[in-house]
């Protein structure tokens, strides 16, 4: 009797040393769902105050600097690929994430919004660049940060089972208000997919309650990787 209790053991050794490797595999090969780029600068930055600017609608560029630079007349979007609140809701998410970071570093949202909208804007000429610098100087900032999001569709269906599931996307900017140069940048893309889909993802499936999320959560998530990623 005890040869088999041997090889039950060994057997079951076995199965958990692979479902242990299996584990490691899927984290190593899940899909990227947040990509950055640093600027060389950006590691001599310190934050001494830093503000974050609402966020708003255009489209993904496919040169980073294209969205910073674009005169705000021709910043475009696709209405149906970008709910009503949008900005608002990430633009909270992000401060929400920014005060826990940085504290007293960050600008209440107040302060900034309250100056944002007593500025004298030119959609023919100014940039979501000119705005954070302007708005960041009036402030006294050292840095801002500031997002555009170009897709934010909210799920058909519920958390238990959806027909068509939440997709958000949006870019995330640093910029030294001195400078005006772009110092880092992060985009979040992701459609939410079943685990039986997407298997290689079932780390994060999991962690999310391995149910189908709203738009708003899957940006809250958004938010939360993204900034992971900020070296600050």
């Amino acid at each position: 009797m005890k040869i088999p209790r041997r090889i039950d053991w060994l057997r079951g050794g076995r199965a958990l040393l692979w479902s242990a490797f299996c584990l490691v595999v899927v984290g190593a090969c899940a899909p990227q769902r947040v990509t950055t780029f640093s600027h060389p600068a950006l590691s001599s930055a310190r934050v001494e105050k830093i503000g974050l600017l609402p966020f708003v609608k255009g489209r993904h560029p496919t040169n980073v600097r294209q969205t910073l630079n674009c005169n705000l007349c021709r910043l475009a979007f696709d209405p149906e690929s970008v709910a009503i609140g949008a900005e608002s809701a990430l633009t909270r998410y992000a401060y929400q994430a920014l005060k826990s970071r940085f504290r007293d570093r960050l600008i209440p949202m107040e302060e900034v919004r309250k100056v944002y909208a007593s500025l004298s804007v030119d959609r023919e000429k100014d940039t979501p660049l000119s705005l954070a610098r302007r708005v960041g100087q009036t402030l006294g900032a050292n840095l801002m940060i500031l997002g555009t999001v170009w897709r934010y569709r909210e799920r058909v269906g519920g958390p238990a089972g959806s027909m068509h599931p939440a997709s958000v996307a949006f870019d995330l900017y640093l910029v030294d208000v001195r400078t005006g140069e772009l110092l880092w940048m992060g985009n979040f893309d992701e459609t939410q997919r079943s685990l039986s889909e997407n298997i290689l993802d079932a780390g994060v499936f999991f962690r999310r309650g391995g149910r189908w999320l709203s738009a708003n959560e899957l940006a809250r998530f958004g938010i939360r990787e993204i900034l992971k990623e900020l070296p600050l």
